[in-house]
């Protein structure tokens, strides 16, 4: 992850009993870069091209072409009165656009960021960690393939990510080590992928509204509140918090019926709006629930990879047969591809259905153990289940 200096971003200062931050004036540095682009070619953006999922509007467009116009009024000599008669603004408004003080258009501190990262990999993107604001002028970013191709891109993908340090409330539930979670970082994040694939709730980028952020995404899940789920959800944290995703768990109330939830939110992230679609290979307006992941680069994945993907699928919607000496993964839109990844490991998968559209993945019990299915660090009931069908078969 590229962590760019913020030494000069600002503190909320408390007004009306709401901390509030303001921008402060541009440095030496930023002013020249902003001054060779604004008495250049000031109207070419694209340097957004190197952006993933960057969002902008035609009012951002109209306050970038206010600016230039300030600067270029600024340089040949023009007063900031005479620049505020010229083109209509508030004086105190023109020495704003010119020094940076309390304002810096959305556009031009993207360019900025852009000067600061450069122009990233071939077939790149950057991905801000959050939209430019005075707190964080400069978010960290990490660089990104438009789609995922092989497991190399996620590979080089998780080298941006920094270990994680020994206070982490995941690694101590767990008992786990800092150097566990670095050396199974790739295996966490497949986990993760496979959970969001399953019972996972998503908060899809398109229910978001405001003109900046409805790209982003969040991950939103209720599971029956129980020892095991809660092991679960916190094992999901674990590998979100490898990727620098927060997560939280929130009061969920007792629905009407009495049934009971664990709810864990995290925060919106166009990182996770990026797992949706180029690891998850899903379209805009498509859902996990209703259409099928596309993601056949898994098959030429190592094999711990692949069997990470599966157990974060199976402790969200897997089980073992009360009555036979199977595990299921129940999947509408995924049976097929499933059941490809477990006969890829060798190993015995059926699709059930046989003569309708599948909608259960099954494996013999002792299949299931071989992968292993159920996480044994989770230990999930379904792991505990799964043994004691073993003991007794």
């Amino acid at each position: 992850m590229h962590r760019l200096d913020n030494s000069r971003g600002t503190d909320g200062k408390a007004r009306g009993g709401i901390a509030r931050a303001r921008w402060p004036p541009y440095s030496l540095d930023e002013r020249m870069v902003l001054q060779e682009k604004l008495l250049g070619d000031w109207e070419n953006l694209d340097f957004l091209n190197d952006f993933w999922n960057v969002v902008h509007d035609e009012k951002d467009v109209l306050q970038h072409q206010r600016l230039a116009a300030v600067w270029r009024l600024r340089n040949r000599g023009v007063s900031f009165k005479g620049i505020a008669d010229e083109i209509s603004i508030d004086e105190r408004k023109a020495y704003a656009l010119v020094s940076g003080l309390n304002l810096h258009p959305y556009l031009a501190q993207m360019y900025l960021n852009h000067q600061m990262l450069k122009t990233p990999r071939n077939g790149s993107k950057w991905i801000l960690e959050t939209t430019p604001k005075p707190t964080v002028p400069y978010p960290n970013a990490v660089e990104v393939p438009e789609q995922i191709a092989t497991y190399a891109d996620i590979a080089n993908f998780l080298k941006q990510f920094p270990p994680l340090t020994d206070d982490n409330q995941a690694i101590r539930f767990f008992g786990l080590t800092v150097e566990w979670v670095e050396t199974h970082k790739a295996e966490l994040f497949g986990f993760l992928l496979g959970f969001l694939v399953g019972d996972a709730g998503k908060y899809y980028s398109e229910y978001e509204t405001r003109a900046r952020h409805y790209r982003k995404a969040a991950f939103t899940t209720n599971m029956k509140r129980a020892d095991s789920n809660y092991r679960v959800l916190r094992y999901v944290q674990l590998a979100m918090d490898c990727i620098g995703i927060q997560s939280h768990e929130i009061e969920a109330q007792q629905l009407p019926n009495g049934y009971k939830v664990i709810r864990r939110n995290s925060v919106s992230s166009n990182l996770i709006t990026w797992i949706l679609k180029a690891c998850l290979g899903l379209k805009k307006g498509e859902r996990t629930s209703h259409n099928p992941v596309d993601m056949n680069w898994l098959f030429d994945s190592p094999n711990e990879w692949i069997v990470a993907f599966l157990q974060g699928l199976a402790d969200s919607d897997g089980y073992v047969s009360e009555e036979r000496p199977f595990a299921e993964i129940a999947s509408t839109q995924n049976a097929q591809f499933i059941a490809g990844l477990i006969r890829g490991l060798d190993l015995e998968a059926v699709t059930y259905p046989i003569n309708e559209e599948p909608k259960v993945v099954r494996i013999p019990a002792t299949a299931a153990a071989t992968i292993p299915l159920f996480n044994a660090i989770v230990k999930s009931y379904r792991y505990d289940k799964l043994q004691a069908k073993l003991r007794h078969t």
